[in-house]
């Protein structure tokens, strides 16, 4: 409701639709005992079936309103959701690692899908079943105060079983998503490893077989106890309104009560029951769209950068690690240890150090992707947190462990760095990345798997060194460039990073990088201290 105006306009309607649905129901129900007891006196009920008629009409009419108004809600809030969530994980303001993308996955496809039971099905149902019963009650209070008496202290029995009910059911249908969740996971894990899986011969289908199994095992589960919640609330509705008519039928035997308003009670009865009836119901479709809503709002709920001061450039500002600390959840060491170290202007530093030191995430840190858990990195005595994050990646040329490309030329990929560069500018950048063998013409695709695992890390490369000649950055941050890459081609890319005017950090573990470098900060993982 904070975050839709949708949802809210929806709800207010639905609050509307509700109090017109009860109304109709009640009149409906005064119509029909009125017409049935006047058939048995002999009295003219054209006129009071015609009205009958009109009310089934009313409330047919508003049930298609609220549905298809509820309907229109599901598709709107998903359509809302999917957007903010992706321009979240773009948003050059946003802090912390980026989700797995099974995780994204699930969550935009099965779990937003689930959005048309819980908004489109069960919130109107809750809507109805808050306002519907509260109104029939006192309608029959007007009639028969026994009978109001009666449904007055059996409804809250019904709202208690359907809460018990629904606590088990949620449990359930939290570890079906939990399954679900789990076989998105293992499945992308498939894909990403196929190649690996097939050349030491490790068949997968078993493993997929047995978490799909799993999956549907949760999923027959929580049907079992959808199904016998709804036994449970039909059982304590049909008692209950049992003992309304054995009360109403009692008094009428003996002339205490009349006709009409013994029919309008055993009428309005039941209608006191059905939104709870249905509600319970309809929970089971609720649980795997609140887990998605729940889901998106943990994946938007982060920090974001609020710096807002112009950033410095390098070519005249230290770059310095004050005590900087950086912490994940679940883990015995910090990510990221640095007790001060200062980079100057221009310098070449390798940063070295054993598998888990922190060595890439020290390159997030330093492009404002993840913020230090203590200590702080000033810019030119600046407080990196305090600078825009979109002025200051502006400055930056990255190349990752994995770059990434897309469909196109070899061109365009290149100059990603700068759409306005010259083809002259890109074919250089290509010869001193030691990708001269590369024609910018070349189509390569992610896809179809035209580009080697070296040929896509010296196009990297290329977009780096064309970003410092062609848009002004002054800081290229690099994590292992050469890895891949023979001797010749390696030799060619450490000289051309060493001609660059600017301050250039790269992770590395051959000797031959570390040796380029001016000098060598060396991570070492540390135990985390209980405080």
């Amino acid at each position: 409701m904070r975050r839709s105006r949708t949802v809210r306009s929806y709800l207010a309607l639905g609050v509307v639709l509700g109090l017109l649905t009860a109304l109709v129901v009640v009149t409906q129900a005064f119509l029909i005992a009125d017409a049935v007891a006047r058939l048995f006196d002999g009295r003219p009920a054209l006129a009071a079936a015609v009205a009958v008629g009109l009310c089934l009409g009313a409330r047919a009419g508003l049930e298609w309103w609220h549905s298809t108004v509820s309907a229109r809600a599901a598709v709107t809030l998903k359509s809302e959701l999917r957007k903010e969530v992706l321009d979240d994980l773009v948003d050059p303001r946003r802090l912390g690692p980026v989700p797995r993308s099974s995780r994204i996955i699930t969550l935009l496809g099965p779990g937003f899908d689930a959005f048309d039971g819980y908004v489109g099905r069960f919130l109107p149902q809750t809507i109805l079943a808050s306002i519907v019963p509260g109104i029939v009650v006192l309608a029959v209070l007007v009639v028969d105060p026994l009978s109001a008496l009666i449904i007055g202290l059996s409804l809250p029995l019904s709202i208690v079983f359907m809460v018990l009910v629904g606590l088990v059911t949620r449990d359930k249908l939290d570890r079906r998503w939990s399954a679900l969740q789990r076989l998105g996971q293992h499945f992308a894990n498939v894909l990403d490893g196929l190649v690996v899986l097939k050349v030491f011969g490790r068949d997968q289908t078993a493993g997929l077989r047995a978490v799909g199994e799993r999956h549907r095992k949760e999923t027959i589960r929580s049907l079992r106890v959808v199904f016998l919640s709804s036994l449970v609330l039909e059982l304590v509705a049909t008692l209950s309104v049992a003992l309304v008519a054995v009360s109403v039928g009692l008094r009428v035997v003996d002339d205490r009560m009349s006709l009409q308003h013994a029919l309008t009670v055993l009428l309005l009865a039941p209608e006191a029951y059905l939104p709870i009836r249905r509600l319970g119901a309809m929970f089971h479709d609720s649980t795997a769209g609140a887990e998605a809503v729940s889901e998106a709002l943990e994946l938007l709920d982060h920090d974001r950068h609020t710096g807002h001061l112009p950033a410095p450039g390098l070519d005249r500002a230290d770059l310095t690690f004050e005590q900087v600390t950086v912490e994940f959840p679940g883990r015995s060491q910090p990510a990221l240890q640095v007790d001060a170290e200062t980079i100057r202007p221009g310098e070449f530093v390798a940063i070295t150090g054993a598998s888990g030191a922190g060595k890439s995430t020290l390159l997030d840190v330093l492009m404002a992707f993840v913020p230090p858990t203590a200590g702080r990195v000033t810019v030119g005595g600046l407080d990196l947190a305090d600078i825009d994050p979109e002025q200051w990646r502006h400055l930056i040329a990255w190349v990752p462990q994995v770059p990434g490309i897309v469909d196109g030329t070899v061109e365009d990929n290149v100059r990603m760095a700068n759409t306005a560069a010259t083809s002259a500018e890109v074919v250089r950048a290509l010869r001193d990345a030691g990708a001269s063998d590369l024609s910018p013409g070349r189509w390569i695709s992610e896809s179809a798997h035209t580009i080697s695992a070296g040929e896509r890390r010296r196009i990297s490369i290329a977009r780096a060194l064309l970003r410092v000649r062609t848009a002004g950055a002054n800081l290229v941050l690099l994590d292992e460039p050469t890895a891949g890459l023979d001797a010749a081609r390696e030799g060619t890319v450490l000289n051309s990073l060493r001609a660059l005017p600017v301050t250039v950090v790269v992770v590395a573990h051959r000797a031959e990088t570390i040796a380029a470098a001016d000098r060598a900060i060396r991570l070492v993982a540390r135990e985390l201290v209980p405080s």
